[in-house]
């Protein structure tokens, strides 16, 4: 069977090690590397915010809302995500480090009084990896420690075309890097650590659509990327060899549909649908000096289900809840450590404070992602199984800061 002997191949490492590249831990909701928070005041509402969209980071959300902003705003956001994940199984028990690790966003509005026209320019991670098992875990044959920063630069723009619709567009300059490694198995301390970089163009489109006050419709569309990245491929075991690899990966488009009722200026209530394409992502090629060899990925497409609620106060203050639940999207024909994903649930809080001039808000969720049971999982190249039992948790806090000129 070519699947089993590609398993018991030498370019096996590299195949994990690259392979754990769309394996994302910050990403933590079960589709891929989707790093989907962006906003504490969106976090806040369980991420249902494209049809409200009415702060900086429409840029990510929906570029229509750009329209509701008046005037010039800069706005950034810190997301801080704690993954945890312990795993019980054949091969041993080991833990993940769960320390807490930053995502950074920043947006930048202008919308000129009485203009029909606005444009914004925003830097996010849309996709992202971050994962360490540690040198010494019964797990190392499978993934050790594993980086990858994907940026995109957004630079937007919207048309109101009437007072109660709006459309938006953007073009986006994407760039990935990458640093991962895996342990081999043969002797101590050997392991392999692919380095690589690579960059794409692509395009976000949006919809407002608000044909009475107190009801709102969002529609967004974010292009599918696909990033050849080149770098190094470097095996150790007694020495070092080095030599240069390539692939090329399929990120996949987002759609997401909402809609925002606000019975009293008070409140507002959004549901959204959240899809992810991973379908895209099947076999990829891998390219190195010692021969080419396919990958099977299989990914899953799959849906956030997003619930948000708001209540503003006088003077300023609002208080938001929301929930959010997602499905895996990695099949256990293809686990792999590095991607500890499952069914979770989502639930979030959060605090904010408007003014004229300033906006404040700071957001904290939890994700719940139970106890997920592996099997039928590739083994490492020493027939080292990661089937088991994986128990999975996050904590995320979120700070937005926004100022209008």
């Amino acid at each position: 069977m070519r699947l089993r002997s590609f398993f018991q191949s030498p370019i096996h490492p590299l195949t994990l090690a690259l392979a754990s590249l769309l394996a994302s831990v910050p990403c933590i909701r079960g589709s891929g590397t989707r790093v989907g928070f962006k906003d504490a005041f969106a976090l806040a509402r369980g991420n249902a915010f494209v049809a409200t969209a009415d702060n900086p980071s429409a840029i990510y959300y929906n570029p229509a809302g750009l329209t509701q902003i008046n005037g010039a705003a800069v706005s950034a956001n810190l997301y801080a995500v704690s993954v945890a994940s312990d795993y019980t199984g054949a091969a041993g028990t080991a833990s993940m480090d769960d320390d807490y690790q930053a995502v950074p966003s920043f947006y930048a509005v202008w919308h000129p009084k009485d203009s029909a026209w606005a444009g914004g320019f925003g830097v996010y991670a849309p996709f992202g990896l971050s994962s360490d098992w540690g040198e010494n875990s019964a797990l190392r044959t499978h993934a050790l420690k594993n980086e990858q920063t994907y940026l995109t630069y957004n630079l937007s723009g919207a048309w109101q075309l009437t007072p109660q619709l709006s459309l938006g567009g953007a073009v986006t300059y994407n760039r990935v890097s990458t640093d991962l490694r895996q342990g081999l198995g043969f002797v101590p301390g050997d392991r392999f650590e692919f380095s690589g970089d690579g960059d794409a163009v692509g395009f976000n489109l949006g919809l407002l659509w608000q044909p009475a006050p107190q009801h709102s419709f969002g529609l967004s569309y974010s292009h599918q990327t696909r990033i050849r990245m080149d770098g190094t491929a470097t095996t150790t075991l007694m020495a070092p060899v080095t030599e240069s690899a390539r692939a090329t990966f399929d990120f996949p488009e987002v759609i997401i549909a909402g809609w925002s009722y606000r019975p009293t200026p008070q409140w507002n209530l959004e549901v959204n649908i959240d899809w992810t394409n991973w379908d895209r992502l099947n076999t990829v090629t891998i390219a190195k000096g010692s021969g080419d060899q396919p990958t099977p990925f299989n990914w899953e497409s799959d849906f956030f289900y997003e619930f948000g609620a708001t209540r503003y106060f006088a003077g300023g203050w609002s208080v938001s809840a929301g929930y959010c639940f997602t499905a895996n999207s990695v099949p256990d024909s293809s686990y792999t450590p590095a991607v500890p994903d499952s069914d979770r649930s989502f639930y979030s809080l959060g605090v904010g404070y408007r003014s004229a001039r300033l906006s404040a808000d700071l957001a904290w969720h939890y994700g719940d992602g139970g106890k997920r049971q592996v099997a039928g999982s590739p083994p490492s190249m020493t027939a080292v199984s990661a089937d088991g039992i994986y128990d999975n948790a996050i904590n995320a806090v979120s700070l937005s800061v926004a100022w209008y000129f």
